[in-house]
């Protein structure tokens, strides 16, 4: 759909992919995984005449929640997450924060859970749960615009990390394989770093999802 108009902003010390969808019909906007750099985020929003409804979270991570809390201020917003999130987002040494010398602890005002539709900002979005690269991880389909945000569960011919806290390799490929592969091949993968892919694509050419690759 034509209303849909995504701006990708990387930020922070590991260039992490932060995702502001807006809404041109209603100048409504949310914001993906607002890992650093609240001032750039909030400068984007207003170039582009957008109010920011909600702060959604693909996972726990320090390089994807370190803005969350200012932005959500900023807007009176407020910040989802899966249920299974909760303790990596309350803790700094499992959401890495403390290891870069600036901690992070949130807790989401919205607890998600797998298969809930949420309607924001005049889209619908369907919370589909992929543990594996935190336990909590979830991706978010917008069906209505054939988009997915797969934080760092699915890449461009890669996958997310499972050596940190809560990641489980094995869960990963499984959550892709059974929850991922099943959206419509021309689906547009926004992914947490580098660049967009498609579902098809990642059919074809991922080593993990064709099965060449093994823990």
């Amino acid at each position: 759909m034509s209303n849909m108009k995504i701006n990708t902003l990387v930020v922070g010390v590991v260039r992490t992919n932060c995702y502001v969808v807006g809404n041109s019909y209603t100048n409504e906007a949310i914001v993906i995984d607002p890992g650093d750099n609240a001032a750039a985020i909030i400068k984007t929003l207003k170039e582009n005449d957008l109010v920011c409804r909600a702060v959604l979270l693909t996972h726990g991570h320090f390089d994807h929640i370190m803005a969350a809390a200012e932005l959500a201020r900023a807007n009176s917003a407020k910040i989802y997450a899966h249920e299974a999130e909760e303790r990596l987002l309350a803790d700094p040494m499992l959401n890495a924060s403390s290891h870069f010398g600036a901690e992070c602890s949130l807790v989401p005002d919205v607890c998600l859970k797998d298969g809930q539709v949420l309607e924001l900002a005049g889209f619908s979005i369907r919370v589909i749960h992929t543990p594996g690269h935190t336990s909590g991880g979830v991706c978010y389909y917008f069906a209505e615009n054939g988009v997915l945000f797969s934080g760092d569960t699915l890449f461009l011919e890669d996958i997310g990390r499972s050596d940190l806290p809560t990641g489980n390799g094995r869960q990963l490929v499984e959550s892709i394989k059974s929850r991922l592969m099943p959206l419509d091949d021309a689906t547009v993968v926004y992914p947490g770093h580098d660049l967009p892919t498609t579902i098809g694509h990642e059919r074809e050419h991922n080593m993990y999802i064709k099965g060449d690759f093994s823990f």
